[in-house]
């Protein structure tokens, strides 16, 4: 059997697990004392017998059906492991971004009323405790805490301060699960059998760009919905049998609960990667053939390859530059459905073989597709990369729509777009460009917030989605994305902007790291900048440019004459009242502990305009000087 499509993800986890027992379906390293180990396989009839065990065990920690628990940990096998045994149980995943703060974390641990909370590691939890509320109990649901990874010996004396929770690791409780004689074995596949297509699979909290957290109850049927349309796009693309997958991705953000249970439906095999700073050598080893990943993936692998060419001979970045222009020329006529003439079809094979070929084994060589969302992909990285062997099909779609609604595919890509409605998926554009969706993926409700399900589902659930997203869809029904609704800037002269657009020109600079357009209500746009840090040293270096500390080298008339040209070059591309007239460097870059971005890495716009109001006043005096920021005029 190719590919498995139930009614309901428990059961098509439960055909799966009958129809092909014995195939590999996971590898991972487990995690030790003396760190990671050998690659283990793990069969679909293993990964069954320990959730079932797992699944148990919380049984027995008197976790009832309709319970929530919250999964608080970084993307592993235990984490596909719990998410299942959790169903098994009759119970609700409530997945938690490892990054989150603590202040979320324990939000989202009081919002959900979760029950039972599995942590990664004593690290994570102290944190929690850390959190003013979260030291009883009573200032929480919360009566039983499971770690996945045994605490060391400081660790467990610092949790024998807080006697008033269970503490238990994750082999105690699959152990329990093994031994409970009370609980038969059948109430495990009793649960998953008898789930229902509108019963809630998860309640997953958006990252909360402009405001607290949301939880968005997901039902079996939106996930559903979303793989089987999936396999009617990609279907013939995939075969399950000599399929690699490479995961990485949050299983916390939607893209990867989708990518962690689209394998109960495919049969391809799983390898959870070691971490970020293994993941290129993970590459080399896996060779995966298809790819879960955001844009930021193939930013940073391409301003890497575009360093490492800048540090070579005078021949190699010819050679480069060479191969370059020729992979756009060949692009720009075969997107058109044009014939490329025999000298650029040979030019363009010979520049496969020399340059693309070495891209392409950066990602193990065996990589044919990826599928990409989260945020926006310069349409030039999509170029480049299709010129390297294999295809970003960049998606759109929300937590609120379960992942994908749109998806570029293999025979039709346009890059730029966020692909074409999936066969399930309605679009309309309101007059103010608004997108809303119609679909059976859409979201039931806000977790006990009336209120906000009301506006975001108007008429009904099954009605129309505001996405709060502007875009528009061109002649051949291709999506293209411009803006969050919430962060359309509007000048004092009423021009309407939207500042991902301008954003976007400058992911593909290997000196700038981070580019936040600002300028609401103002007369001319500013924008705030961090640097990739690494690579502005190694320019300071090249250049003799001395310095004794980060923050002095990013004030260096030099370094602001650097970006200062990348900025001219953008803005050559905009239109007059688009144009950055001012920008700041700033020392230090944006992060999710600093409150700047969001657990999903989206920028938090408003928090950054209210935190550097100061730095953004200074840019909006008129003659503002340098200073301390590296403010500077722009020409």
């Amino acid at each position: 059997m190719k590919f498995i499509l139930e009614h309901t993800i428990t059961e098509t986890f439960l055909k799966r697990v009958k129809s092909t027992p014995e195939q590999v379906a996971f590898r991972y390293k487990p995690q030790g004392p003396m760190g990671p180990g050998k690659w283990m396989d793990v069969s679909f009839a293993q990964f069954y017998g320990e959730c079932q065990e797992f699944s148990r065990g919380l049984m027995a920690l008197d976790v009832q059906r309709g319970d929530r628990i919250a999964l608080f940990s970084n993307t592993r096998y235990e984490w596909s492991l719990s998410d299942m045994a959790i169903l098994g149980a009759g119970a609700v995943t409530v997945p938690i971004y490892a990054s989150s703060t603590s202040e979320d974390a324990c939000y989202i641990l009081k919002h959900s009323e979760a029950k039972v909370l599995i942590v990664e590691n004593a690290r994570n939890l102290l944190r929690l405790f850390e959190t003013e509320g979260m030291e009883t109990p009573e200032s929480s649901a919360v009566k039983s805490i499971i770690l996945l990874d045994p605490p060391g010996k400081s660790e467990a004396k610092q949790l024998e301060k807080c006697p008033n929770f269970q503490f238990l690791n994750f082999n105690e409780v699959k152990e329990r699960g093994h031994e409970n004689t009370k609980i038969p074995p059948s109430r495990f596949v009793d649960h998953l059998g008898k789930a229902k297509r509108g019963d809630v699979l998860t309640i997953c909290y958006t990252s909360g760009t402009t405001g607290i957290p949301k939880g968005v109850v997901l039902t079996h049927q939106n996930l559903m919905s979303v793989i089987s349309d999936c396999v009617k796009v990609l279907g013939k693309h995939i075969n399950p049998k000599k399929e690699v997958i490479l995961s990485f991705l949050p299983f916390s953000h939607i893209l990867g609960k989708v990518e962690s249970m689209t394998i109960y439906a495919v049969g391809w095999q799983q390898v959870f990667a070691e971490g970020p700073d293994r993941l290129l050598s993970n590459l080399q080893e896996i060779k995966p053939t298809i790819l879960f990943a955001v844009p930021r993936t193939f930013e940073k692998a391409y301003q890497l390859i575009r360093s490492s060419v800048r540090d070579s001979s005078f021949v190699t970045r010819e050679l480069f530059r060479w191969a370059y222009d020729i992979g756009t020329e060949y692009a720009a006529v075969t997107e058109q459905e044009g014939k490329p003439t025999k000298t650029l079809l040979l030019s363009y094979l010979l520049a496969k073989s020399l340059v693309f070929g070495k891209v392409a084994q950066r990602f193990g060589g065996r990589l044919r597709f990826s599928i990409c969302g989260g945020a926006p992909l310069p349409k030039e990285l999509g170029e480049f990369f299709r010129n390297a062997g294999f295809l970003i099909l960049e998606g759109y779609g929300l937590t609120e729509t379960c992942a994908p609604v749109t998806l570029n595919t293999p025979e039709r890509v346009r890059f730029g777009s966020v692909g074409r409605p999936l066969p399930d998926v309605t679009i309309k554009i309101e007059k103010d460009g608004e997108i809303l969706l119609r679909s059976a993926k859409v979201f039931r409700e806000y977790y006990k917030m009336p209120e906000e399900t009301a506006e975001a589902l108007q008429n009904g659930q099954h009605k129309w989605f505001h996405t709060g997203d502007i875009g528009s869809i061109d002649e051949d029904g291709y999506l293209h994305i411009t803006d969050r609704k919430k962060d359309l800037i509007v000048t004092s002269a009423g021009k309407n902007i939207a500042p991902q657009k301008i954003e976007n020109l400058v992911k593909t600079h290997t000196l700038i790291n981070q580019f936040v357009v600002l300028g609401d209500r103002r007369n001319y746009l500013t924008a705030l900048v961090t640097l990739e840090r690494e690579q502005i040293i190694r320019y300071a270096n090249e250049h003799h440019i001395l310095f004794s500390e980060y923050s002095e080298l990013v004030k260096n008339p030099r370094i602001v004459t650097r970006i200062q040209r990348i900025v001219d070059a953008i803005n050559k591309r905009l239109a007059g009242y688009e144009t950055i007239k001012k920008f700041a460097i700033l020392p230090n870059e944006f992060t999710i502990q600093s409150g700047e971005l969001s657990p999903s890495l989206k920028v938090r716009r408003r928090f950054i305009h209210d935190k550097y109001s100061s730095v953004l006043d200074s840019l909006y005096r008129e003659n503002s000087p340098g200073g301390t920021h590296a403010t500077r005029y722009t020409q």
